[in-house]
């Protein structure tokens, strides 16, 4: 069976669906976006756990990716959009269930075609989960009016 094709939505995405649909399901937020820094918020939920009931590692990395991308997204040159060429997490204790988490993301350099950021997790009561490095090329956008493209379900595929 083909592939639905994909166009633009219709709908008016929220910040994490515009950002990405993996992050609307994964629940983070958006509280703050200024030049060259970035603020997520998440609250542990029981979808991102791994065993023993804390935050699975797959979702602090993506956290933490993600405040840099959003940070350096304010600094890329037009025409184009940052992607992570290099992530370096370092875990410091765990985020467990219903702990809610600030996610920090904030350049230190930027360039015509990469930059670097560092971020942090903190839970509310400023304690450190985890901290970032990152290294963001910037790649030519073919589309840079599209900020989100989805599957197209409701009408059959054209072959």
């Amino acid at each position: 069976m083909p592939e639905p094709e994909m166009t633009r939505t219709e709908e008016i995405p929220t910040d994490a669906e515009r950002a990405s649909p993996f992050l609307a399901q994964l629940g983070v937020s958006l509280a703050e976006r200024s030049e060259g820094h970035a603020v997520l918020e998440l609250t542990v939920a029981e979808s991102h756990l791994r065993t023993r009931g804390i935050a699975h590692g797959g979702v602090i990395a993506s956290l933490l990716d993600t405040a840099m991308g959003v940070a350096v997204s304010t600094k890329v040159p037009k025409g184009c959009f940052p992607v992570t060429a290099q992530l370096n997490v370092n875990f410091i204790r765990p985020a467990w269930n219903g702990e809610k988490l600030r996610i920090l993301g904030n350049v230190r350099h930027s360039g015509r075609t990469t930059a670097v950021a560092v971020g942090e997790i903190r839970t509310n009561a400023d304690v450190l989960v985890a901290t970032s490095s990152g290294t963001f090329s910037f790649v030519n956008d073919p589309d840079p009016a599209s900020e989100l493209l989805v599957r197209k379900r409701d009408t059959p595929s054209q072959t």
